[in-house]
């Protein structure tokens, strides 16, 4: 398995190679393209959110207890008074920080369904929606969160993979096939509800054809099936 340096580092440069890439063809302008290249770093790093106190764990809790917090609080605005909602703002981080954390860690199986294809699929989706319906970003753009976020997910199941190959002492280690696949049969009902999720997001999912014209190819044949797109 690939340290988390390797991860940071292998996920920062494909990140970038692609940020420049979206940025030479006019894709993403100078903001929004420094955005991506953080969105598909730290996507590179989500995959060992299951590995027990690791340290992408620790921080997407400790970030997602801090908006938990902001949210939770701002629901009262109107009913306490503001050291009040600092105080319901940090008891909801503390609770996301340590006991949903421990109990995310302990139901959870390192390279299990977050080292899967799919999942790398259905968080790339929610994204886009995210970044469409609630940061009020156009589709095309929120198609380009999507992308980001898949590949920097698969760079880092790759990377793993690519640890379990020793290419000079000519062996492969147990742990090869582990991290790249497309779905964990060992954890069959998790991953028969990671499918049927994805078809949920991707009904709800940013107008298609922003995806097409992304990628040059909104022809009739890519328009027939952006008018076809399941849409909920």
């Amino acid at each position: 398995m690939a340290n988390f340096q390797t991860h940071l580092t292998g996920g920062a440069l494909v990140s970038a190679a692609a940020a420049f890439a979206s940025y030479g063809h006019g894709l993403s302008g100078v903001t929004d393209t420094q955005a991506l290249f953080v969105v598909g770093t730290a996507a590179s790093l989500l995959p060992d959110v299951d590995a027990d106190d690791s340290k992408p764990l620790r921080a997407v809790f400790e970030v997602a207890g801090i908006i938990a917090g902001f949210l939770v609080a701002f629901a009262f605005a109107g009913h306490f008074a503001a050291l009040e909602l600092v105080g319901i703002w940090a008891g909801a981080w503390l609770i996301v920080r340590w006991p949903v954390r421990m109990a995310f860690a302990h139901f959870t199986v390192h390279r299990g369904l977050w080292h899967t294809l799919l999942m790398a699929l259905v968080l790339a989706l929610a994204a886009g929606i995210f970044a469409e319906r609630w940061l009020r970003l156009g589709p095309g753009m929120a198609w380009l969160v999507t992308g980001f976020v898949l590949l920097g997910y698969i760079t880092h199941l790759v990377l793993d993979e690519l640890a379990s190959v020793d290419v000079l002492g000519r062996q492969v280690k147990a742990s090869f096939g582990t991290a790249l696949k497309p779905l964990s049969l060992r954890a069959w009902p998790g991953s028969l509800m990671l499918l049927a999720l994805g078809v949920l997001l991707l009904g709800l999912t940013p107008d298609p054809g922003a995806l097409f014209r992304l990628l040059g190819r909104f022809d009739i044949h890519a328009g027939m099936l952006a008018a076809h797109w399941p849409r909920w």
